[in-house]
């Protein structure tokens, strides 16, 4: 029994010893679905020698150059911003729409627009109906024409930012009768 013991403990201490060492070539990535390996993604310049074969001259590595300032993000390390008070330029510029609010329309449309790089506002689109199209129309005219924002920034460069902003229409309550 002893012997057996001593055996066991041999065989585990052994493996666990091996199990501890690198291998000189990192694991071969997953498949995927279509049976292609995906490509390779280097974590540090040792992978990439250890890829390549090589031990004796500098890796070829891929620098990272900083944030895609063509992509639209949705978010960014630092999100664009009015500098104006938006709720006042909203208040001041939109003008209920007489049809709406005849028919005692109201509801809140929501609207995308990208922030660029310069802070101009691009690419107004209703994401949201408010369910009537002049309130649609309204919200729209009125964010298309606000002045630049200050740019969302990724990694010190301004970049394009996808902003989603609601626009509330709400309509005073009628005058009450109680005073006559």
């Amino acid at each position: 029994m002893k012997k057996y013991f001593l055996l066991l403990l041999f065989l585990f201490s052994a493996d666990f010893i091996f199990a501890q060492s690198h291998p000189k070539y990192p694991p071969p990535p997953p498949k995927t679905n279509d049976g292609q390996n995906p490509p390779p993604v280097y974590d540090t310049i040792t992978t990439v020698m250890n890829q390549q074969g090589e031990d004796d001259g500098p890796p070829d590595v891929t620098v990272y150059n900083g944030p895609d300032t063509n992509q639209v993000y949705s978010y960014a390390e630092v999100m664009p911003s009015s500098s104006y008070d938006f709720n006042q330029y909203l208040q001041q510029n939109i003008k209920y729409p007489a049809d709406a609010r005849d028919a005692g329309k109201t509801g809140t449309v929501y609207l995308s627009f990208i922030v660029e790089r310069d802070g101009s506002i691009t690419n107004v689109q209703v994401k949201k109906s408010a369910g009537y199209p002049s309130l649609d129309n309204e919200a729209k005219k009125v964010i298309t024409a606000m002045p630049k924002w200050n740019p969302g920034q990724m990694n010190g460069k301004n970049v394009r930012v996808e902003v989603v902003q609601p626009v509330k229409f709400v309509l005073p309550p009628p005058p009450s009768n109680n005073g006559k």
